[in-house]
């Protein structure tokens, strides 16, 4: 009993303040939330395609988690204007050109650059980047693409093609959001925390 009478006050306080556990919807402009999680992402992506942003995604857990967030928050809304487009009972003034080439840019990055395939190729390149900050002092006495320095290099390539298709990606949908204005077709709500 003991231990269910903090409960029964937290309870009866949240009951009683009106604001309770529960969840309210606030509004939000998606064209700005993406243009504004788009410049964010393109600064990650510019800071990770070298050795030194990769070395800090793979050790700093902080900013692994907040570039992972904002990938996931950039698929979150291309979902929503996905979801949107595909309701019958929502007028869009766009051509069908651009109906078929949005849909296939946000199916596309859903796709091939989802969060999973995010994180198992930045998973594999972590263990690269550790494998050969192991081995830097042989690899060090090596010459042309087998020393540190050509590892290095061929390293940031791979990754910069990677993300250089993320990052195209985003951008095409950021345009097509803009075409679309999905605010001005349907009010967007996310679900946020009572204060």
């Amino acid at each position: 009993m003991k231990k269910i009478v903090p409960y029964l006050i937290v309870l009866t306080f949240a009951f009683f303040s009106g604001k309770g556990f529960g969840q309210a919807y606030v509004a939000v402009d998606v064209e700005e939330e993406y243009d504004f999680l788009t410049n964010h992402w393109l600064k990650m992506s510019e800071d990770i395609s070298h050795y030194y942003g990769l070395s800090a995604f793979c050790t700093n857990s902080e900013y692994r988690t907040y570039t992972i967030e904002v990938l996931e928050l950039l698929h979150h809304y291309d979902s929503m204007v996905l979801d949107l487009l595909k309701d019958p009972t929502v007028e869009i003034d766009i051509s069908s050109h651009e109906y078929k080439k949005t849909m296939k840019d946000i199916e596309k990055f859903e796709g091939d650059y989802d969060l999973k395939g995010f994180i198992a190729f930045l998973r594999e390149s972590c263990t690269t980047r550790n494998q050969l900050e192991r081995d830097k002092q042989d690899l060090k006495k090596e010459m042309g693409m087998y020393s540190y320095d050509g590892q290095v290099m061929m390293l940031e390539t791979e990754v910069n093609k990677f993300l250089n298709k993320i990052d195209k990606r985003i951008l095409a949908i950021n345009k097509h959001i803009h075409h679309i204005h999905p605010d001005k077709v349907k009010p967007f709500k996310m679900v946020s925390a009572n204060d």
